[in-house]
């Protein structure tokens, strides 16, 4: 009888195995890390810039539902540098009342620059405010600032009826999302008072 107590078994890995696995394993490992951040920036952006557009939409949504009721629409700078006024006289849209009401947008650089409204109902007057939105006035957006730096405005109303609107919003590490529309009310545009 035959013993194979003398032979040994040799089939493990030789150290150059080893390394050369280890190796490829690391290639494999930075090759993945890398797509998978690639990704998250990508998403990040993405998330970013839709943001910006959806806060850029909701101040025109807002701009658009005001005006296209104004009977009187006016845009006013303040003593402060880049604020503005958008000041309309809006007529209710309940068919059933004639009843005016005052709504204001107003813009300011301050801390990035942000969008702020209020309405008034029934209609007294509003006014720019100083020192910044205090009390009833809702943010709309920040990160706004006027597309044009040369004339720093974010609204400009050239005609009794007609509003535009053109500004950026930061969007993260994209540049930004400009804004540039007009808008338009389907009435006389004659009477402010009491608004202003």
């Amino acid at each position: 009888m035959e013993s194979n107590f003398g032979e040994i078994d040799d089939h493990g890995f030789t150290l150059i195995e080893l390394l050369i696995a280890s190796g490829l394993s690391i290639i494999v490992l930075v090759i993945a890390g890398g797509i998978m951040i690639t990704g998250l920036r990508t998403q990040e952006t993405a998330r970013s810039v839709t943001d910006a557009a959806n806060t850029a939409q909701q101040i025109v949504h807002s701009v658009q539902a005001g005006v296209k009721n104004a009977s009187a629409i006016t845009v006013t700078g303040g003593a402060t540098a880049g604020t503005q006024l958008l000041l309309v006289r809006a007529i209710s849209s309940d068919p059933n009342s004639t009843a005016a009401s005052c709504q204001a947008w107003y813009y300011t650089p301050s801390n990035g620059g942000a969008v702020y409204t209020t309405k008034t109902a029934p209609a007294t007057a509003i006014t720019l405010p100083v020192g910044g939105p205090q009390g009833v006035w809702t943010i709309l957006g920040t990160g706004v600032s006027p597309a044009d730096p040369s004339t720093g405005k974010v609204f400009n109303a050239p005609s009794g009826g007609r509003v535009e609107l053109k500004f950026d919003v930061a969007a993260g590490s994209h540049p930004y999302v400009l804004i540039n529309t007009m808008t338009y009310n389907s009435q006389s545009t004659a009477v402010s008072a009491p608004c202003f």
